[in-house]
């Protein structure tokens, strides 16, 4: 990569970053619904059109940050030992990703950005649907690499089955966090931790006792 590459990412990367921020606090201050693209663009003191080179819409907004971190998580999946079992790389990827002692200032605001917005996304029951929908992407790309990490057929149904599994388990995680008074990355990777934790070691809940 040349040093003018390297820059034109750089200043890519900081205008969409921009366009998250604005489009975030316009969604909290005012509702998702009753924010416009070009009140976006205004805020973040670019054009529609630029708006639009990063995001086709502002619902990609409240969706962009779960796309990123899964493409990161799969990344750290896959420098995983290939002899952990996937539940277990999972839990020392996601370990790696967010405790990151490299880049802390880096993850704390990846952590708050996806913060912003899941509660943004659990407070709406239309982008709640909208992605569940799209979702679909990201459990397959999952699925993709538990198989490989298997040495099983891209369509295995036991690597869906696990993914399916662990997406889902992902989302009451993140909604967990989103909600409660603690933000911080060490309280985001404790809870996530222990979703992945419940799938590898068995999630049968034992009945009440009676009589």
């Amino acid at each position: 990569m040349t040093a003018a590459t390297g820059l034109r990412e750089r200043e890519k990367a900081r205008v969409r970053q921009e366009l998250i921020d604005a489009a975030l606090l316009l969604f909290e201050r005012r509702g998702f619904e009753q924010t416009t693209v070009q009140e976006i663009a205004d805020a973040a003191g670019v054009s529609r059109r630029t708006f639009h080179r990063h995001f086709p819409s502002k619902t990609a907004v409240v969706f962009s940050h779960e796309e990123d971190v899964m493409a990161y998580l799969i990344d750290a999946l896959e420098g995983r030992p290939p002899r952990e079992a996937v539940f277990e790389a999972m839990r020392g990827a996601l370990r790696e990703f967010i405790l990151d002692p490299v880049e802390p200032e880096q993850r704390r605001r990846q952590a708050e950005t996806a913060r912003r917005a899941r509660l943004v996304l659990i407070t709406n029951p239309a982008l709640r649907r909208e992605n569940f929908i799209g979702a679909f992407g990201r459990r397959d790309a999952l699925a993709r690499c538990f198989a490989r990490r298997a040495g099983l057929p891209e369509d295995d149904l036991r690597a869906q089955l696990a993914a399916a599994t662990a997406f889902a388990a992902f989302g009451v995680g993140l909604d967990r966090w989103a909600r409660s008074p603690d933000p911080t990355l060490t309280a985001l990777y404790e809870v996530l931790d222990y979703v992945i934790s419940s799938l590898q070691h068995g999630l049968e809940i034992s009945a009440a006792v009676g009589d």
